[in-house]
């Protein structure tokens, strides 16, 4: 193993899809054996991604690492590996989830009401409402979560970690315009196009929420400096990870604005960029 004396970085934070997965949604076998020999260096890999844990799990079986931490919807929940248990979590609080809700729902858009899996018992609910995009029923029908349908916000119980809308990203982007204008300050926001089902969503979160806070809540609890930190993405929902971390990076297939506030550019997803990272973190010869 490594020496951390001689380590830059001790903690690895990567996102999933667009970064460490290919085109068809898989590890492809160079980042796979990547992961495995930063793990062995002492490295302390965290898979940082806007899924549940529930649809982390089987990417981490895919793996084959007995992982830490997982940081998942977007660090709002932070899951110990191999228990599933959660670390810690922060919801929206519940008159703030339910008055976002009610705003969607009195506009006919369906709302997915996303809760901790492993406090709750359940992933969450589908709020059906006219405006119920197909890719939702798809959805539904396919993810690995454990999904209940409402015809109303549940008034009690744990408060969502996330509110999701789907729909197509030229009626998101107008959405978000008149959202934003109600709820600034209340909720952190992202519109973020989800290759693994094929649509695109505006999900919401507690205001304080991104992959970033995520990362320090672990670095706080593994005592570890956050200058000692790097981070792979591509998305919008991945810049403050890079901008927090010392090393922030992007694949080349991220977009331009993502690419923009890296230190770095690696080749893209289907290239292999995230192990071409790790080998050069390895071997030393990372900035």
């Amino acid at each position: 193993m490594e020496s951390s004396a001689k380590r830059k970085y001790d903690l690895l934070a990567i996102d999933l899809d667009g970064t460490l997965l290919d085109a068809q949604h898989h590890v492809p076998p160079r980042n796979r054996a990547a992961l495995h020999a930063a793990h062995e260096a002492g490295l302390k890999v965290v898979l940082c991604t806007g899924r549940s844990f529930t649809e982390t799990r089987p990417i981490l079986d895919e793996i084959g690492l007995d992982l830490d931490a997982a940081v998942t919807v977007g660090g709002a929940l932070l899951t110990d590996v191999a228990s599933g248990k959660t670390l810690s979590s922060i919801s929206i609080p519940m008159d703030t989830a339910l008055d976002a809700a009610h705003w969607l729902l009195e506009r006919d858009y369906a709302v997915v009401w996303l809760r901790d899996a492993h406090e709750a018992g359940i992933d969450g609910y589908l709020i059906n409402r006219a405006r119920l995009h197909p890719a939702i029923e798809r959805w539904f029908e396919i993810t690995p979560c454990d999904m209940r349908a409402l015809e109303a916000p549940p008034a009690r119980g744990e408060p969502p970690l996330r509110i999701t809308v789907v729909e197509e990203m030229d009626v998101l982007e107008k959405i978000e315009i008149e959202f934003a204008r109600a709820f600034d300050g209340y909720v952190s926001h992202n519109i973020i196009r989800v290759p693994t089902y094929g649509f695109t969503v505006l999900e919401m979160f507690h205001p304080i929420v991104n992959k970033w806070f995520g990362i320090n809540a672990l670095c706080e609890r593994w005592d570890i400096d956050p200058r000692r930190t790097a981070a792979a993405g591509d998305d919008v929902n991945d810049t403050a990870m890079l901008v927090g971390a010392e090393l922030g990076v992007a694949v080349a297939n991220a977009k331009p604005e993502v690419k923009k506030i890296a230190d770095r550019v690696v080749a893209s997803n289907n290239e292999c960029g995230v192990a071409d990272l790790i080998e050069d973190m390895l071997s030393g010869s990372t900035g």
